[in-house]
């Protein structure tokens, strides 16, 4: 049985919670630290952890084999080489961190500490992304020309620090970094980001790649009515795929709830052919993810997504837009 401690008792510290009490006895949640509040206390209820705000404790506890770090952004590198120091395997909630220098630290820890560390991208273990990156892969669609994807929200209203900037990294690191890592996984390396933002929290970016392009619109200024939605299609040589989302607020606080959006990934071929719904295995977003890393932990096996790497690589396009909209002009992707 993998101990585990979940550093941040709010929307995510829930959700992670939820999907390692649906794993059973494979794994035990000893500890909830955060902030005190309501809502922290009802995360370690339903697991039956101790909460504590004490979250140094955490990694000076013999018994915890893991941490799952669900803190505010700002706070990762501190942590993450915290706990990779003190020998426990690591899950770090996305974005990787708010800095390239933070990213490439934490990664580092990573490799001296020889512990499990994975980033939570969660679009790479959601079931119709995976089938759209293995379709992409075996040349069902031909070489992919472009990506577009969408990913809105209404404001972030359920904590006090998404909606600073130098707290989350705004809508570019916080939100979009979920596309850009798509892309970059479908698309491959990224050269150049051009963004612009016609109103304040609502980005559209243009991604460079050798022979492809990515358009990638992000927003945390949606009407509150407004449902989250998120999209992706690629466009490729020989047809396209498509795949939509939207949910309700979750309950409690939180952008993504409740769904009844029709499930799987929409290929339209040049051949002719008759559109094509592939099903998938309706999920928990999380569920995948959270099974994944605790999968390569029990096997002491590094994760072959969700990699340092692929999140130092999306952060570094989130960055670029970033610059770009401050510039006005296209920037490089360090």
């Amino acid at each position: 049985m993998i101990t585990i401690a979940i550093l941040g008792g709010g929307f995510m510290g829930a959700s992670h919670a939820a999907n390692y009490r649906a794993l059973g006895d494979r794994v035990r949640v000893k500890t909830v630290a955060s902030h005190v509040s309501n809502r922290a206390a009802a995360v370690a209820e339903s697991v039956g952890a101790r909460l504590t705000d004490d979250l140094q404790s955490v990694l000076r506890d013999p018994e915890v084999n893991a941490v799952d770090i669900c803190l505010p952004t700002q706070m990762h590198r501190e942590f993450a080489e915290a706990a990779l120091a003190a020998g426990k395997h690591v899950l770090l909630e996305k974005p990787i961190a708010l800095t390239l220098e933070d990213a490439d630290a934490i990664v580092a820890a990573a490799e001296q500490s020889s512990r499990i560390f994975m980033v939570g991208l969660v679009l790479r273990f959601w079931p119709e992304y995976v089938e759209l990156q293995r379709r992409v892969a075996g040349g069902d669609l031909g070489r992919p020309l472009s990506v577009s994807a969408l990913r809105l929200s209404p404001p972030a209203d359920w904590n006090d620090w998404m909606a600073d900037p130098a707290k989350s990294g705004g809508v570019p690191v916080d939100l979009l970094i979920h596309d850009f890592d798509q892309m970059n996984w479908l698309l491959g390396a990224p050269r150049r980001v051009f963004a612009r933002a016609p109103r304040p929290d609502h980005v559209l970016a243009v991604v460079e790649y050798d022979g492809a392009h990515g358009l990638a619109e992000g927003s945390m200024a949606m009407p509150k009515a407004y449902p989250f939605s998120s999209n992706v299609r690629v466009l490729a040589e020989d047809g396209v795929a498509e795949y939509a989302f939207s949910a309700n607020p979750a309950e409690g606080g939180g952008n993504v709830g409740a769904s009844d959006a029709p499930r799987g990934l929409r290929l339209y071929l040049d051949s002719g052919a008759d559109p094509v719904s592939v099903p998938v295995e309706p999920a928990d977003p999380w569920g995948p993810e959270i099974m994944y890393f605790v999968e390569c932990v029990e096997a002491g096996r590094a994760p072959e997504q969700g990699t340092g790497a692929q999140a130092r690589a999306a952060l570094a396009v989130a960055l670029a837009a970033v610059r770009s909209l401050e510039s006005g002009r296209p920037e490089d992707v360090s």
